[in-house]
């Protein structure tokens, strides 16, 4: 078993190529899909966050009840998620509630680096059916890579959205990832109380892109994606999903080799037949 460095929302990076890149390089598909696999892993995963970020401060906002006079007002209540050097701010004129990482790197609660802002343009009340909100990125950076890209969410219900992401992309050292996605995430657990740690969700739906040198990729869900809140460690905790490259390679990853859904690290890659069992750190 191959120990890979995983940090919080990246799923796969790095983790395959220890584990099976060296065992099939003869046409070289099998290595361009473990590198959209990774490429996908990276833009998902922080778009993931963005959602998260706003979806835990937009709780926080409107479970407060703004008051004041103020257009813009600097909310002094933030949500879990974010770190001490993040800020939140509601313009109540515009619609507009926007978290600000700052302009120099801010540690959040997942490990990483962020600064720039998200911001996200509301048309309709929060949480009513087929109400829109936009997501945008501002200066954004994690990591010191600068992430790009618009994200819709539609309200289905008070515990379920629809996610479209279109023109995402992530300018690496090595190259760009660009990236779009159509995806249904449902609350499933957590609905009804303060906290955001008892949540959990299931993720559904599609994404293709261009990897870093070039490649198209298509990713299906083929098993809805489980997270859970608390597993900061491993935030999907079941699921399977299958990643083809236009060169004909596929590549499946399975979230719950063992069945048990648990925080255990573990998850399992088969390509062309082969699984191999790992160890997410």
């Amino acid at each position: 078993m191959k120990t890979v460095k995983l940090i919080p929302f990246l799923l796969t990076i790095a983790l395959i190529f220890g584990a099976i890149g060296c065992k099939d390089n003869s046409t070289g598909t099998v290595e361009e899909s473990i590198e959209s696999s990774q490429d996908n892993a990276l833009v998902e995963g922080e778009f993931t966050s963005v959602f998260s970020f706003f979806d835990a401060q937009s709780e926080t906002t409107f479970q407060s009840n703004i008051k004041g006079d103020a257009t813009i007002q600097k909310l002094d209540k933030k949500s879990e998620l974010l770190p001490d050097c993040a800020t939140a701010s509601w313009d109540s004129v515009a619609k507009i509630l926007t978290i600000d990482f700052g302009n120099e790197n801010c540690l959040c609660k997942d490990g990483l680096l962020r600064r720039g802002k998200i911001t996200a343009q509301f048309s309709g009340k929060f949480k009513e059916i087929n109400s829109n909100v936009v997501l945008s990125l501002v200066d954004y950076y994690v990591q010191d890579m600068k992430v790009t890209g618009s994200k819709t969410v539609t309200f289905l219900g008070t515990a379920k959205v629809n996610i479209s992401i279109e023109n995402a992309s992530v300018v690496t050292p090595t190259g760009t990832i660009s990236w779009n996605s159509n995806r249904t995430i449902e609350k499933t657990k957590g609905i009804n109380t303060l906290t955001i740690w008892d949540d959990e969700y299931v993720v559904t739906g599609s994404a293709s892109g261009v990897n870093r040198k070039g490649v198209a990729f298509t990713v299906t869900i083929d098993t809805p994606l489980k997270k859970k809140v608390i597993c900061m460690t491993k935030d999907f905790i079941s699921g399977i999903l299958t990643i083809q490259n236009d060169q004909g390679a596929t590549l499946s990853i399975n979230y719950d080799p063992l069945g048990t859904e648990a925080c255990n690290k573990l998850a399992s890659v088969t390509v062309n037949g082969k699984t191999q069992t790992i160890v997410l750190r």
